[in-house]
């Protein structure tokens, strides 16, 4: 079955401390946490730190897996906060062990000095695309039918009412495993093992361009741009229905055979 926001609540559920944060974790089928559902977190505990800026940039490194179904502690440090823009620093840590870190910069709108738009070559979209399973992301997927091993698009959207902030947070969210999707859905992938799984994304940069309406659907096109040597790397567009750019992200990361 599908998620839906509600099964979403507990990574929605961020407890002010002292220090910063305290925020829940999912259970996970291989035991760390997904990348995806931090990155979720990130944005909305960003925006919460700097009230009335959005997140345009978030660059975030997995340092390691952590133990999913356990809390994280996360601290916050302002590198700079004016009136248009903002810099964080946020650390997600189970104990001692540092999870996560996000770099994260935040804006407001303003007026346009200049306008410019250098797009990809646009997909058309179509009622006849097939539906396929959304993973973590709660809502429908429609995958473009030419997809390809150069490239993975397809369609994501909810069919509810969502606030900005959570849009935000589920567009990063819907980026993390899109690289490693294109390549996995072309490839044979060696199967996971007992705490490991072949393919981890280690950094996850995402640049959030124009906002997004999830009831429209944001379509999702991934690239992977080269695996060998144990890695993987790619990148991918974020676009409204009509083609308009909402936002880019690149995908750096670890793609293994089982141990020997």
């Amino acid at each position: 079955m599908s998620l839906t926001l509600t099964d979403l609540a507990p990574l929605r559920d961020i407890r002010k401390t002292d220090e910063g944060y305290d925020v829940n974790t999912l259970v996970t089928p291989h035991g760390g946490i997904y990348g995806a559902y931090l990155m979720f977190q990130q944005v909305l505990i960003a925006e919460l730190a700097a009230p009335g800026k959005k997140v345009i940039s978030l660059q975030t490194a997995f340092a390691n897996g952590g133990v999913s179904g356990q809390p994280c502690q996360v601290t916050v440090e302002t590198l700079q906060s004016g009136r248009s823009f903002a810099f964080l620093s946020l650390t997600f840590r189970q104990g001692d062990v540092v999870v996560t870190r996000a770099e994260v910069m935040l804006t407001i709108d303003e007026a346009d000095f200049l306008r410019h738009d250098n797009p990809w070559t646009t997909i058309p979209i179509s009622n006849e695309w097939p539906s396929i399973h959304p993973g973590i992301f709660p809502g429908s997927a429609v995958r473009w039918p030419d997809s390809n091993p150069q490239e993975l698009a397809a369609l994501y959207s909810c069919d509810q009412s969502i606030d900005d902030s959570t849009s935000r947070a589920l567009t990063a969210l819907v980026t993390e495993p899109a690289v490693m999707a294109a390549l996995m859905n072309f490839h044979e992938m060696p199967p996971a093992q007992a705490g490991r799984v072949a393919g981890n994304v280690l950094t996850q940069n995402v640049t959030l361009l124009r906002p997004v309406d999830l009831e429209s659907g944001v379509l999702v096109r991934s690239r992977a741009r080269y695996a060998g040597a144990g890695r993987v790397h790619g990148e991918g567009n974020l676009e409204d229905q009509s083609g308009a750019l909402i936002g880019t992200f690149t995908t750096t990361g670890v793609l293994r055979g089982p141990r020997s």
